[in-house]
């Protein structure tokens, strides 16, 4: 082997060798690390979503907002500022009325593209969305189970994933659920899982999940978590999440 050659495979080697160093630095610093993503159904809302803002605003925490499209229409200043605040939006849904979207496939595509168009419309901004929140999570019982899958089939076609939670607050189980309670209910599920993705509602009657929401900031930091919003995913996580049931389940 002449000079040159002997060269080059030397740097080849030590190019090797940092690349290898550096993804195990990498990986090293994504295993250390716990992240929470605070989501938010059903809204805009009149006045509890500009709430849930100002002590996300207070706590300089962002989260993201899974709307649905009448209502979108309905509060279009809170939404604005929803996206003023750089807040993550993703669609949920234009008619929450269940049995009636989960009638077919096609409409639930049809409603969903009537989300997209009430969001962008309202924000001034042509977006494209590859997260949805599926009305009742991604295995509902109320949707005709072939239905079901023939909507997540489409979705994956069209390269858009549908994102359900690790910890629900409770919030829905009622119209209105005490504070403690909701705070009791993320205590005691949250902190298992290094990414988790915590689900509660932004509806007008929800004012006690506001209520709560300084608390279960608080108990997150304190457990060490940061706070993300689906738009900041990395790949890393859109795995860790995918492996785990809660992306694409």
């Amino acid at each position: 082997m002449n000079k040159k050659s002997k060269f080059f495979l030397i740097l080849m080697i030590i190019a090797l060798s940092i690349g290898i160093y550096s993804y195990d630095v990498r990986a090293a610093e994504n295993y250390e690390r716990k992240i929470v993503y605070l989501t938010f159904d059903d809204g805009p809302s009149l006045n509890n979503t500009d709430a849930i803002l100002d002590v996300l605003s207070e706590n300089k925490v962002r989260a993201t907002f899974c709307v649905v499209g009448t209502n979108v229409n309905r509060n279009k200043v809170t939404m604005k500022r929803l996206s003023d605040l750089n807040m993550s939006i993703i669609p949920h849904c234009n008619n929450h009325a269940y049995r009636e979207l989960y009638s077919s496939k096609d409409y639930y595509i049809k409603d969903l593209n009537s989300c997209i168009k009430a969001i962008n419309t309202t924000i001034g901004k042509q977006k494209n969305y590859n997260m949805v929140r599926m009305p009742g999570g991604s295995t509902n019982t109320i949707c005709n189970p072939n239905v079901l899958n023939e909507i997540k089939n489409e979705l994956k076609n069209k390269n858009i994933y549908y994102l359900d939670w690790t910890v629900d607050s409770g919030d829905a189980t009622a119209s209105q659920v005490a504070s403690n309670i909701i705070k009791s209910n993320i205590n005691r599920y949250g902190g298992k899982y290094k990414i988790e993705v915590v689900l509660m509602h932004d509806l007008e009657n929800k004012k006690t999940t506001t209520t709560a929401l300084q608390d279960i900031i608080d108990n997150y930091k304190k457990l060490g978590y940061e706070f993300k919003t689906i738009d900041e995913i990395e790949d890393w996580e859109m795995d860790y999440l995918i492996s785990n049931h809660v992306i694409n389940k």
